[in-house]
């Protein structure tokens, strides 16, 4: 009987422990680490990570074989794949990298540790991401790298000045304010941010810098890099350009200052010997004629869009292009001009004429004995209309609704105006109103389109690395996409025969 009870006690026990029959605990699933390995490569990459998607909570993420020795690929790129956290995972794992291409991947944020081993890197792509601020010490191993690429992001502070290893950098569409310009970079593209600052010491590599479409207000840090070559400052806020910040530049070909606020131009003190492009168009200037010195000298001048009364150009001129209409020509100034412009060097020309001006070359110009004596009489003129406008009753949009009820009151007071004519007559006024409205609306959603057309035109311009001319329209932008794309098709296509014929 003992026995007989000690197995009905081990029996309840194990009844108890198994809850019945079913096991009394719940097991823990286990946590796999993701791990991702280089399936493929091409031509340009020996190493091409497919579908690897990481978030800000993934952890433990492997990428490469154990053995580190291994993963001793140089180029580097993604498919198909999301980081949102790029993690010191990747470039522990391989330490030989030179390439590395994360163009695309919703990046957001940079692990501390992530450049950690990246000693050997020198190209590095980070476009097309969604990074809001880089530390200081992320580049801080990143001893060989020479090309960065962080445009289309979200950036409001990268100190690029940091990394004195650059050559080529390019942070344009972001919203940095802020520009620091490392000590040995030759080509920057920094156009399409806020940037009203630009700091850095002296860099007498510097060939190519472009900041257009920012909020710069002054020219005065161009005197740290006397070694440029072309230099793209149009659409910012720009009121003067002078001499004394280009006066120890002895290789600049191509200077760019279109859409900014131009009332003064002194480049007569010291001419640029080498300048052959200059772009004044879209400004506010009146008086240039004492840069004659300069404008003989160049190739190209743009100065359409201004408020210029007269110009004068030697005979000597080396004037091959340029730009003159949407100006308030003096009509003997322009006459004396085109005598000297023996060859049709003239690309452009206006429409329509205000009054008192008319047509001659093309151009709208007025006839006076003292142009500038003329205009400021004008202005005055102007000015003194509108003061006394301003005076007589003051603009409040207090009185212009009260002067519009008045209005209705007395239509609405009048017997011999019927009631239904009114009704009739508000009726059209705010279908007319509508379709105002409605036609805003489509201009505006087609500006919009248009800039995003021209952004993406931009962006594939940069994707397969072809030169952008900033005076080229859109549309011819785009024939150079095409032809390219169609080149190299066409080449893949050589090339593949040739491998078919191999392989026959």
């Amino acid at each position: 009987m003992c026995w007989l009870r000690a197995v009905s006690l081990i029996s309840v026990i194990f009844l108890a422990c198994t809850n019945g029959g079913q096991p009394s605990y719940k097991s823990q699933p286990i946590q796999i680490k993701p791990e991702y390995k280089c399936i493929e490569r091409n031509l340009q990459y020996d190493c091409v990570f497919y579908d690897v998607h990481i978030d800000m909570q993934t952890r433990n993420v492997r990428f490469g074989f154990e053995d580190d020795t291994l993963n001793n690929q140089k180029n580097v790129t993604f498919k198909n794949s999301t980081m949102r956290k790029l993690p010191a995972a990747l470039l522990a794992s391989f330490r030989q990298v030179e390439l590395l291409d994360l163009n695309g991947l919703q990046i957001e944020e940079i692990d501390t540790y992530a450049f950690a081993y990246a000693h050997t890197i020198q190209k590095l792509s980070m476009s097309n991401n969604n990074l809001e601020r880089i530390e200081d010490d992320t580049f801080q191993a990143t001893t060989a790298l020479q090309y960065l690429q962080l445009s289309s992001n979200r950036l409001t502070h990268v100190d690029l000045s940091l990394i004195p290893s650059l050559f080529h950098v390019n942070v344009s569409y972001n919203l940095l304010s802020t520009l620091a310009i490392p000590i040995a970079v030759e080509e920057l593209d920094a156009s399409h941010n806020r940037i009203n600052v630009v700091r850095g010491p002296v860099n007498v590599e510097l060939t190519i810098l472009k900041l257009q479409h920012n909020n710069l207000t002054d020219t005065t840090w161009l005197v740290n890099y006397p070694r440029l070559i072309e230099v793209n400052l149009s659409y910012n806020q720009l009121e003067k350009i002078t001499y004394h910040h280009f006066v120890s530049m002895q290789r600049l070909e191509r200077l760019h200052v279109s859409n900014n606020r131009l009332v003064a131009l002194n480049l007569y003190g010291r001419p640029i010997p080498t300048l052959k492009v200059l772009d004044l168009s879209h400004n506010h200037l009146l008086l240039v004629e004492r840069n004659q010195p300069q404008f003989d000298r160049l190739e190209n001048l743009y100065i359409d869009h201004n408020s210029i009364v007269t110009l004068k150009l030697s005979t000597s001129h080396t004037l091959k292009n340029l730009t003159l209409s949407h100006n308030d020509w003096d009509c003997n100034s322009l006459r004396a001009l085109f005598r000297t412009l023996t060859q049709p060097a003239v690309d452009d020309a206006d429409q329509h004429c205000k009054i008192d001006y008319h047509l001659e070359h093309g151009l709208c110009c007025k006839e006076s004995d003292k142009p500038y004596l003329d205009r400021l009489l004008q202005y005055i003129a102007m000015t003194s209309v509108v003061e006394k406008q301003r005076k007589k009753e003051p603009c409040s949009a207090i009185n212009a609704i009260h002067s519009v009820q008045s209005l209705v009151h007395f239509i609405k007071q009048q017997g011999d105006v019927p009631l239904q004519g009114n009704e009739q007559l508000e009726a059209e006024v705010n279908e007319l109103r509508a379709e105002v409205q409605k036609l805003a609306n489509e201009q505006i959603q087609q500006q919009q389109l248009l800039e995003r057309l021209q952004a993406e035109i931009d962006t594939n311009l940069r994707r397969y690395h072809l030169p952008k001319d900033e005076l080229a329209r859109p549309s011819d932008s785009l024939n150079k996409l095409f032809t390219h794309l169609k080149e190299r098709h066409l080449h893949e296509l050589g090339k593949s025969q040739v491998l078919i014929k191999k392989a026959d």
